[in-house]
């Protein structure tokens, strides 16, 4: 499992992957890094995964995707 930092949150591409719920209230425009944190928004809607083109992906040798749907892997 990865952790969860500013420098990661900083290099995600959760927020304009298209799953992603717009902002609101509800959904705050700072979430991401679904990989180390799991789905804290209780998004359940496949639109589509960038997670495979994402740098805290690749660099933590990441598996699988919908991680903000399913959840880090460990």
């Amino acid at each position: 499992m990865i952790k969860y930092d500013d420098e990661k949150l900083a290099d995600c591409l959760c927020e304009d992957c298209p799953t992603y719920p717009k902002p609101t209230f509800s959904f705050p425009k700072a979430e991401g890094v679904f990989c180390a944190k799991g789905n804290i928004l209780k998004i359940q809607n496949k639109k589509g995964c960038m997670c495979h083109h994402c740098p805290v992906y690749s660099e933590n040798n990441l598996h699988g995707s919908y991680f903000c749907i399913f959840g880090p892997i460990d």
